[in-house]
């Protein structure tokens, strides 16, 4: 077994992040699933590599931000992620909802 990726999905509340994941690692698509906010979960994934090795990737889906939490024009709020997120991720996949363009903001203010 290969190096275990750690991958930390973030966006604002509601963009569908954790609805990816379920999709991505165990194929789940459903329409009509009831909506429960996440605090923080962990999805885990076996892929087999291009070279023929078994990698692990450990997805982080954290808490969405808050609307009310995005930076405004002049930057007086900033969104950071908890620092231990920081420090683990391998990468980050950063999830915006093309229907809410406060979402994209929410990922601007997330990047700085």
């Amino acid at each position: 077994m290969g190096k275990i990726i750690k991958v930390v999905v973030c966006g604002m509340k509601g963009v569908g992040k954790t609805t990816i994941l379920e999709q991505a690692v165990y194929g789940n698509i459903t329409n009509k699933t009831e909506f429960y906010p996440t605090i923080e979960d962990i999805y885990v994934a076996n892929i087999e590599s291009d070279k023929g090795t078994r990698e692990k990737l450990r997805f982080y889906d954290t808490a969405g931000i808050e609307p009310s939490q995005i930076a405004t024009a002049n930057g007086t709020t900033n969104q950071q992620l908890p620092r231990h997120y920081l420090v683990l991720a391998d990468g980050y996949i950063l999830v915006y909802d093309t229907g809410k363009c406060n979402s994209l903001d929410a990922i601007i203010s997330i990047k700085k």
